[in-house]
């Protein structure tokens, strides 16, 4: 079992891995280390540590960590071991799966939101053989049409 009966103390200041502005990464991100995101990211992102989504930041796809800082955008699941924080200008659409969520008034946030004691949560199994997993439904870009159900 994970816990030692110690808790885990994460670190948004540590940075290990910055995804830079006008970097583009397409597939899964996996990091024991803080990973601090200012350009985009189109896949799934698991850290033990914390991703922090700065303003220019993007991320499309499911994010699993320590604990999650948003003020940019995020579209896909996010699970935090420990708390979730959506900044006044963060934007979230997806589901959260947290035991402390912190969300500013104002943002704008589309999803269910899940809060259970920390011993009581279970991360997501990583999609098998990268396959995507089932996330929310993408919006349609500038000039396409909205597939119909």
């Amino acid at each position: 079992m994970l816990d030692s009966g110690k808790k885990r103390t994460y670190s948004e200041t540590k940075v290990a891995t910055i995804i830079g502005q006008g970097t583009h990464v397409i597939g899964e991100v996996k990091s024991k280390g803080t990973v601090r995101v200012e350009g985009m990211i189109s896949g799934q992102v698991r850290c033990e540590d914390t991703v922090v989504i700065q303003e220019t930041g993007r991320v499309k796809g499911d994010l699993t960590a320590g604990q999650v800082i948003i003020s940019g955008e995020v579209e896909g699941n996010v699970f935090a071991q420990d708390r979730l924080e959506v900044t006044s200008k963060g934007k979230l659409i997806g589901d959260i799966t947290a035991p402390r969520v912190s969300i500013a008034e104002g943002v704008l946030f589309e999803g269910q939101c899940t809060m259970k004691a920390p011993g009581q949560l279970k991360a997501p199994a990583p999609a098998a053989g990268g396959a995507p997993q089932q996330g929310p439904a993408a919006l349609p870009g500038p000039g396409e049409k909205q597939p119909s159900t």
